[in-house]
C-alpha cells in the first residue's frame, strides 16, 4: 500500500509508527513478504463493496431482442467507461423480417430520410454483441451496425485482480469464460450494505478465498452536506463509527474464515470533479476522505498480519505532491450528454450514463489511458487500474 501522507496522520500516530500496513519493500518481509518460493493461488475471488466492485445488466424487452424475437439481457456493465469495438456496418438488400444482412448490395442507404423501421435486438447473448437495423424503404436497402461490448476486458481493479489470479466474473461477463469470481458489490452501497454484503456471503469464504473490498465513497458524499452545513465534527465522527465497524468485518473476515484481504481505500474525493465544480469546497471533501480512510486502515487494521491483509491507499496517485503530471486530474472521461443506452434510448440517471458510457462516448480529447476519473465522483478504468495492479502486486508480495 503506498505510504499515507506523514502530515494528515494525526501526531500520536506519527509518534508510534503504527502505519503497519505501509509496507515498504525493505519491510516486505515483516509484513508477509519477501523473498518467496511459493505464491498462494486462490481458488475463488469474491468481490464486496460499491459500483467501484459492481457489475450490472441492461433488459428491454420491447427493443432488445434476440433474433428470434425474444428478449435478451445484456450483461456485464461496470460503472466506469466501457471498452466496445463498434460502426462494423453492412448494407443489403431490403427484407421483410428484420434480420442480419446477408445479401451485399451496391445500393446506397440513404442515412438523410426517415426510415420505415428500426429493430434493435442483440445477435447473440453470450458474445455480446448488439446489432441495430435501420431500413430504407426508398432504396430498397436495410443497414446493419454491430457493436460489440467488450466486457472480458479488464475495466475495474477487481477484474484486474481477479483476472490476474486467472479467475473470471463469468456469471457476470459472459465473455469471461474463465469463471471462478464473483462479485456481490452494488451500486449506492455504503459501509451498513457492505457489511450486510459480507454477513449473506460469509459461507462461502475460507482459506482458499481472496476477497477484495473498496467501500467508503458513498458514506462521504452522503455526510459532504452535513459538514458542509456546518457540522464536520459531526459528519466525521459518523464516517468513522462506519469506518471502525467496516474494520471489525474484515477482521472476522481474516480470523474466522480464513479468507485473505485486498482493501482498496477511497481515492480522495477532493480531487475529483465534483470537488472542482463551480461552489464545491475540494478541501472538505479531502478531510472527510482521511477521516474515513484513516480510521479504516490505520486505527482499525493496523495491528493485521500482512499476511491476510493487503492494502491499497490511492492518494499518491491523486495528491497533487505525488501523483504523475502525465495524468488529467479533475476532468471526466465521460461525456455524458452524448450516452445512450444499447438500444439507442437516453438514460435515466447518472449512474445509468456512467454504466452505458462506452469509448464511444468521451469527452473530446478524452483517452483511457491518461484520465483518472469517468464521471463527478467515480473512478476512469485507468485508476482502476492502478489500484488493480498494485493490490494484486501487494498481495502477491504478502500472501
Amino acid at each position: 500500500m503506498s505510504r499515507v501522507v506523514a502530515t494528515r496522520l494525526p501526531v500520536s500516530l506519527r509518534r508510534a509508527g503504527l502505519i503497519t500496513l505501509a509496507c515498504s519493500a525493505a519491510l516486505l518481509s515483516a509484513c508477509g513478504g519477501g523473498d518467496r518460493k511459493n505464491f498462494f493461488t486462490p481458488d475463488r475471488v469474491v468481490a464486496f463493496g460499491d459500483e467501484n466492485s459492481a457489475f450490472t445488466a441492461y433488459s428491454n424487452p420491447a427493443a432488445l431482442q434476440d433474433a428470434g424475437g425474444s428478449p435478451v439481457t445484456l450483461k456485464g456493465f461496470t460503472y466506469t467507461v466501457q471498452s466496445v469495438i463498434a460502426g462494423v456496418q453492412e448494407t443489403c438488400d431490403n427484407s421483410v423480417t428484420p434480420s442480419l444482412c446477408t445479401t451485399p448490395t451496391s445500393n446506397p442507404f440513404d442515412a438523410n430520410v426517415a426510415v420505415t423501421d428500426a429493430v434493435r435486438y442483440m445477435l447473440n447473448g453470450s458474445n455480446s454483441v448488439v446489432t441495430s437495423i435501420a431500413r430504407d424503404s426508398g432504396n430498397n436497402t436495410q443497414r446493419t451496425t454491430s457493436t460489440l461490448y467488450s466486457c472480458d476486458t479488464p475495466r475495474t481493479w477487481v477484474q484486474i485482480v481477479a483476472g490476474a489470479y486467472g479467475k473470471g466474473f463469468s456469471g457476470d461477463c459472459p465473455l469471461d469464460t474463465r469463471g471462478g469470481a464473483v462479485s456481490y458489490a452494488t451500486l449506492g452501497a455504503k459501509t451498513a450494505d457492505v457489511i450486510a454484503q459480507v454477513n449473506a456471503h460469509r459461507g462461502e469464504l475460507n482459506g482458499r478465498t481472496v476477497v477484495t473490498i473498496m467501500v467508503g465513497q458513498n458514506d462521504i458524499l452522503e455526510q459532504y452536506p452535513v459538514a458542509r452545513a456546518g457540522n464536520e465534527s459531526g459528519a466525521i465522527a459518523t464516517l468513522q463509527g462506519r469506518a471502525d465497524a467496516m474494520a471489525t468485518a474484515i477482521k472476522d473476515i481474516i480470523g474466522g474464515t480464513g479468507a485473505k484481504v485486498v482493501l482498496a481505500l477511497t481515492p480522495d474525493l477532493g480531487e475529483s470533479p465534483k470537488a472542482h465544480a463551480g461552489g464545491e469546497d475540494p478541501a472538505l471533501l479531502r478531510r472527510l476522505t482521511i477521516a474515513y480512510n484513516e480510521r479504516l486502515y490505520v486505527r482499525g487494521l493496523g495491528t493485521q498480519s500482512g499476511r491476510s491483509l493487503a492494502g491499497v491507499n490511492p492518494d499518491s496517485y491523486t495528491n497533487p505532491s505525488t501523483r504523475s503530471n502525465s495524468y488529467t486530474y479533475r476532468t471526466a472521461l465521460c461525456n455524458s450528454a452524448a450516452v445512450l443506452r444499447p438500444d439507442g434510448t437516453a438514460p435515466a440517471s447518472d449512474d445509468e450514463k456512467l454504466s452505458f458510457c462506452t469509448t464511444q462516448y468521451l469527452v473530446s480529447g478524452g483517452s483511457t489511458s491518461t484520465y483518472i476519473w469517468a464521471d463527478a465522483t467515480r473512478a476512469a478504468p485507468l485508476l482502476h487500474s492502478l489500484i488493480g495492479v498494485q493490490g494484486f502486486s501487494r498481495a502477491r508480495e504478502q500472501f
